[in-house]
């Protein structure tokens, strides 16, 4: 009889622990998937600071910003602000706004291309400025 209630204990206890593992799972999951989201946000961030540390002249405050609601917007789920945000970023960088290095400029919008799923946003890249004659 001792032994029969020391079996049923240990299997309520191995159906909790199994559940408690399993919850910890999706959490780790759904925790791990908001993570990814915003890793390209964070290494455009990332590459922003080393352009500011290394051209202090340039204005990069209003990029800092810009990225900052494009990491806000994924954060909320809101697809059409990330396109527009970054789209926007995107065209800041082609015409050197807010006077920006040329080198700094073109560097960050490579990086940014490489990085940014622009598909899945359907995230708009402006053509190069033709060059005049």
């Amino acid at each position: 009889m001792k032994a029969e209630k020391t079996t049923k204990r240990r299997s309520g206890c191995g159906k909790l622990v199994g559940t408690l593992i399993a919850a910890f799972a999706v959490v780790l999951v759904s925790a791990g998937a908001a993570w990814t989201q915003t890793t390209w946000v964070d290494e455009i961030t990332n590459s922003l600071a080393f352009y500011k540390a290394n051209y202090p002249t340039s204005n990069f405050e209003p990029y800092t910003q810009k990225l900052t609601r494009v990491r806000d917007a994924l954060r909320g789920g809101n697809k059409q602000a990330v396109r527009t945000e970054m789209g926007n970023w995107f065209k800041m960088l082609r015409s050197r706004a807010h006077g920006i290095n040329d080198v700094a400029a073109d560097e960050l919008f490579n990086f940014a291309v490489m990085v940014t799923p622009i598909e899945e946003y359907g995230i708009s890249i402006p053509s190069p400025p033709t060059p005049t004659p």
